[in-house]
């Protein structure tokens, strides 16, 4: 298999000359014993003409073994997060046949279905480049199952096509696999477990905050919580004299939104230098202790190392900089109880005119959030939201327009960030597409959602408005401070945490006593 970037001479680069078939991609997980896999994959993306090269280490997948005997296989191709599972079966000796084609790939836009299908390539030599082609010879695609490995045999490559049989540019030749169990890491029944607010400087020398727990049972230390979509995972350390010692790296546990492996290390960087010469800070683990000092007068952990939370172990390839999710400098873990309460309104920092010359229209809007309470309290990050309003109404982000977007959502996480139309500019500044032409005005709305006592509580920060006929930005609905809670509930009366398709009466209760209810369609 050549290992040059392939040039591709494609017969159809998009999947939108067909649009219906019989065949639909399997999406929904087999039953049967399901084995998680730790990923190394070498592939091709698609890219303006191109077949772009791709490594990859430490992405999660799964394999499923039925009780009918077949055998199932999750996004064949790494460069594709499809969301599909290939069929298979048990072959000679420890091999795992795969019979294609299979669809893999099913997408709708504008009215139009489209269809993937994953066959069996090989490289057709070309006057000055080579590209991925069918293999006429054999639709088996071939992967070895050997003790806890699931490894793609020599010569194999794999491809997604067009239902007619043009290359789209997404392939993989290399695939290693390698069974780790998740991590279930715990603290004791007898352990005392504390909220924490760690203080760290990023990168840029900002100061950040971050919740986290942490806990003491006896000599064991554990931290939990590190990141955005880990929490519940806790990593575990060893105290002695009040210093508490971690592995360089630790497993940290299976992310199942970024669909990695997430491990936190100890790291440092060094200045390297892109294609264009310009510096960036290059971060790598150090095969060294991930070492805290414990004050037990104050209950604190502190650092003067570096922790760094990461995709891949960092050992089988060195980190990129796309691997790292978070890196905390000298961190500092002290008690914290948050204290609920209205988060401070969105604030406009640019707004784009209305672009016909593309279709779909569409327009962006970028906007600063902010984790505190109007009353000077940080809040928990997970649990703050923000919703957009075109003309005075709660817009919808749904699956048909937004591309990542799984199912109906009008409340955004703050954390939420797919890189294409909702994007984290930096800690505090997103940036957001919308496909709707507004007629007089946009509205942004940050809200804290938790259930206390198993009963939901919404803080609302009030509509900030912006105008498209006149000056300035208007906080217009709600006076900053003056709100002191938010419900919805539907039309029986019992309250919705989080409200999906549907009527709800949203009433919002100020903090003199008075309130506003207001149907609310959905």
């Amino acid at each position: 298999m050549k290992k040059t970037l392939l040039s591709v001479c494609l017969a159809a680069l998009s999947l939108t000359t067909v649009s219906a078939q019989d065949e639909k991609p399997v999406t929904e997980k087999p039953k049967g014993e399901v084995v998680d896999l730790y990923r190394s994959s070498k592939g091709y993306y698609g890219f303006f003409g191109n077949a772009k090269a791709s490594t990859s280490h430490g992405e999660w997948t799964r394999m499923v073994f039925a009780d009918d005997g077949a055998v199932w296989l999750e996004n064949p191709i790494s460069t594709l997060y499809a969301k599909s599972w290939i069929k298979g079966h048990k072959a000679q000796g420890d091999t795992i046949a795969f019979d294609l084609p299979q669809v893999i790939w099913e997408e709708t836009f504008q009215g139009t279905t489209s269809y993937g299908k994953l066959y069996k390539m090989v490289v057709e030599e070309t006057d000055k480049y080579g590209t991925f082609v069918r293999d006429e010879e054999s639709q088996t695609l071939k992967y070895v199952w050997k003790d806890g490995k699931l490894t793609l045999c020599d010569n194999m490559a794999c491809g997604m096509c067009t239902p007619t049989g043009g290359w789209t540019g997404y392939g993989e030749n290399y695939f290693e696999g390698i069974n780790i169990k998740n991590n279930t890491t715990k603290p004791s029944e007898n352990a005392k477990v504390y909220d924490g607010l760690m203080l760290y400087l990023d990168l840029s020398d900002a100061s950040q905050q971050w919740p986290v727990k942490y806990a003491i049972d006896g000599d064991d230390v554990y931290i939990g919580n590190l990141s955005t979509n880990l929490k519940g995972y806790w990593i575990k350390g060893t105290m002695k004299n009040n210093e508490v010692t971690f592995p360089s790296t630790s497993f940290v546990g299976i992310d199942t939104t970024t669909v990695c492996y997430a491990y936190a290390s100890r790291v440092d960087y060094s200045t390297a230098y892109t294609a264009y010469g310009d510096p960036y800070d290059s971060t790598y683990v150090l095969n060294e202790p991930l070492v805290f000092t414990y004050d037990p007068a104050a209950n604190t952990l502190s650092s003067k190392q570096k922790m760094g939370i990461h995709q891949s172990d960092g050992v089988r390839e060195p980190l990129k900089s796309t691997d790292i999710f978070d890196v905390y400098r000298v961190p500092l873990i002290s008690p914290w109880v948050e204290k609920p309460n209205s988060p401070l309104p969105p604030k406009f920092s640019a707004v784009m005119p209305w672009i016909t010359d593309m279709t779909p229209n569409y327009s962006g809007v970028e906007f600063l959030l902010s984790y505190y309470s109007v009353d000077g309290n940080y809040l928990d990050p997970t649990k703050l939201y923000y919703s957009f309003y075109i003309d005075g109404e709660m817009v919808t982000f749904t699956p048909e327009e937004y591309l990542n977007v799984t199912k109906e959502m009008d409340l955004v996480p703050y954390t939420f960030d797919d890189e294409y139309q909702f994007y984290k500019v930096s800690d505090n500044t997103r940036r957001l597409y919308y496909y709707h032409q507004p007629k007089e005005k946009i509205g942004l709305e940050a809200l804290y959602v938790d259930e206390v006592d198993g009963k939901p509580v919404t803080y609302s920060s009030g509509i900030t408005e912006y105008y498209f006929n006149a000056t300035g930005i208007n906080n217009t609905t709600l006076e900053e401070g003056k709100v002191e809670s938010i419900t919805f509930t539907d039309l029986s009366g019992r309250q919705i945490l989080r409200p999906g398709k549907g009527v709800y009466i949203r009433t919002i209760t100020m903090k003199d006593g008075t309130k506003q209810s207001k149907k609310v369609v959905r």
